[in-house]
């Protein structure tokens, strides 16, 4: 067993080489403690550079994300669970800054299971986690197998990041973490990760709040304008970068007629505080998977592993639409995060937790089973 070297890129994000990974005899523990640790220049996120076959997968599914975005309600309505929003599409369901979250479109699926689970009592307690998949498969029969082959990857990318967390916290002696190789196990046997496509749509196509609200942001100030700050529920969560495009839309139908890529705004994207509480842009290369830690690891590790807090903000540029891919990657539903306490129940916990604080301020909770947006 070698050490891995400690890479980092232009904003300082540790970088990890996939060939490496999956060689699996290096160890990458000093690149996960700069990433991963407590240390206050630590920024809780790392990427994984010479994944094969990523840009064209990444290309190909991001590109469906504005197709899917722009069908007719009547079709989309066909991919929408009524039991939980965090299956199949979504749009406006979540309450946002006191309002209906019109600004991005989302579909949700189980990358591996189309129907995780059959037992009727646990889909009815868990719907957010159990609920069979909502393929359009009439309407965008390319969206289903796209979704599975780019999430499907992220995962095992994952598995192999959290082989480099388990050596990490075995060679640190951390005493509050669960098994040698905890979060491997968890990765890899879990039926409940959720993939997130995610379709912010241009902000001159937003009802005039939305622009007002954009436009008071101050010059080189960021604002929480697409994904309020917040922290996954998952153990580990992987991203894409994404990709920006600039939409040609029928005029009769609305239907994409074509899409131009184009260059990030400078100021839009994922920003994350770090844990010395200082707010940073990561830019994620267009090349590499990123992966940042969720809340339920850091609650099964005793907050050895500390989950990220990050938003999305849309940036001065308002003609154009943003596309990503999130993938939670969480543990079963009856694994354990904490004592007598697992997957299912501290999912739920937390969506009454903000329920509650959202039944004070007026508003809805916007997070559930590991779902988040990035």
């Amino acid at each position: 067993m070698t050490t891995g070297p400690i890479e980092t890129n232009k904003d300082n994000v540790v970088v990890l080489d996939y060939n490496l990974l999956v060689a699996k005899q290096v160890d990458y523990s000093d690149a996960i403690e700069k990433a991963f640790g407590s240390a206050g220049d630590c920024l809780g996120v790392l990427v994984v550079k010479n994944v094969p076959d990523l840009q064209g997968k990444r290309e190909k599914l991001l590109s469906l994300a504005s197709t899917l975005g722009n069908l007719p309600q009547s079709v989309l309505d066909k991919a929408h669970d009524p039991v939980t929003e965090w299956f199949g599409w979504d749009r406006g369901t979540e309450i946002f800054n006191g309002r209906p979250d019109l600004a991005k479109g989302s579909f949700y699926a189980n990358p591996l299971y189309d129907e995780p689970f059959t037992d009727a009592d646990i889909m009815a307690k868990f719907p957010a986690l159990t609920r069979p998949n909502k393929w359009l498969r009439d309407d965008l029969p390319e969206l289903e197998p796209a979704f599975k082959t780019l999430a499907q990857l992220i995962v095992r990318v994952a598995t192999l990041v959290a082989m480099q967390c388990d050596r990490y916290a075995v060679s640190r002696s951390l005493a509050s973490y669960p098994s040698a190789s905890y979060l491997e196990d968890t990765i890899a046997t879990s039926r409940v990760h959720k993939g997130r496509l995610l379709h912010y749509y241009p902000l001159d196509s937003l009802p005039e709040t939305y622009r007002t609200a954009a436009a008071a942001v101050p010059a080189g100030q960021i604002d929480d304008n697409l994904c309020g700050w917040h922290l996954d529920n998952s153990s580990l969560t992987g991203l894409t970068s994404a990709i920006y495009y600039r939409e040609t839309l029928d005029a009769a139908t609305g239907a994409v007629t074509g899409l131009e890529p184009v260059a990030p705004p400078a100021d839009a994207g994922l920003y994350i505080r770090t844990r010395g509480g200082e707010t940073v842009r990561v830019g994620i290369p267009k090349d590499c998977l990123a992966f940042q830690i969720g809340e339920a690891l850091e609650k099964s590790t005793g907050g050895s592993l500390r989950a990220t807090e990050h938003c999305v903000f849309g940036g001065s540029q308002s003609d154009l639409a943003r596309n990503t891919l999130a993938v939670f990657c969480q543990p079963n539903v009856d694994a354990p995060v904490t004592k007598g306490l697992n997957f299912a129940q501290f999912s739920q916990e937390i969506y009454e937790r903000n329920h509650a604080k959202a039944t004070a301020d007026g508003t809805q909770p916007i997070v559930m089973g590991g779902i988040g947006a990035q």
